[in-house]
């Protein structure tokens, strides 16, 4: 037996763990794999995409996996779904309502059952969001909405309205919603409290554990909560300076390099 360096090893995907082109070393992955779960550790997966879209990149790993999609809002725990937590079905339809009438954009809707994308969106755009979505259904108006559960609300807006769109929708609808900027122009709009920092205390509490036996890698603004959680936390050398304000290190490569594996193996 080996004595690992902590307990559960967090890390986000996109710009962190995967590289641009959304490969990884899977050699050097399933080896780390294998170390943790020899050693009673857990590897969590912790991402704002949708489940099903993380699970075709772990096809025979997922059994072995945490998984942490929707930014939170959804928990598989050795291919068990153990948590969920959607938004209010009204507060969607007003802020989707808000979205579309008063700010002129067309919303991306995470559901528990699929993706829902604007029916007019350019086929470019369908075909991108289609990657993420592997399921997905056109919608005509969003005026009424799919009947499914929704995990988050999204939409992609260029840099410089990024802050102004924080701001108007924060200050509609305050305490209700949380908007947060993912990375590549795209916001999402999700319960308040829920985070990946939330996700991961309730993981650690379920496997008795503390936030000094986890270690957290991340780029973006929605790693921020599981950073200032985890006892030892990276930000990637691509991250944005949000990341690196908050994590207590840098990792020794970026995403495009393994940053991730050889840090993790850096601590052994």
């Amino acid at each position: 037996m080996q004595t690992l360096p902590y307990k559960v090893a967090a890390f986000d995907m996109d710009g962190t763990f995967l590289r641009d082109d959304k490969s990884f070393n899977r050699p050097r992955f399933q080896q780390l794999l294998t170390t943790f779960r020899q050693n009673g550790g857990h590897l969590v997966v912790a991402s704002g995409d949708p489940l099903e879209c993380l699970l075709r990149y772990f096809p025979t790993e997922r059994q072995d996996l945490t998984i942490v999609a929707e930014n939170g809002a959804q928990i598989l725990d050795a291919n068990r779904e153990i948590f969920v937590k959607t938004l209010d079905h009204q507060l969607a339809h007003q802020v989707i309502n808000y979205l579309v009438h008063q700010m002129q954009i067309e919303p991306v809707i995470s559901g528990h059952r699929q993706g829902y994308f604007p029916k007019d969106a350019a086929k470019s755009t369908i075909d991108h969001l289609a990657f993420y979505y592997p399921t997905y259904e056109l919608v005509d108006n969003f005026d009424r909405l799919p009947d499914d559960e929704f995990f988050q609300i999204s939409f992609l807006v260029a840099d410089d309205k990024i802050q102004p769109a924080v701001q108007e929708l924060t200050a509609q609808f305050a305490d209700r919603l949380v908007v947060t900027p993912s990375g590549n122009g795209s916001m999402d709009l999700t319960n308040p409290g829920v985070n990946k920092g939330q996700a991961l205390r309730q993981l650690l509490s379920k496997w008795h554990l503390q936030p000094a036996d986890l270690v957290a890698f991340g780029d973006g603004g929605n790693d921020v909560s599981m950073l200032q959680l985890a006892g030892q936390s990276y930000a990637m050398p691509n991250g944005g300076l949000e990341v690196h304000q908050v994590a207590t290190a840098d990792a020794v490569a970026d995403n495009n390099h393994d940053g991730v594996l050889k840090t993790i193996e850096g601590l052994f």
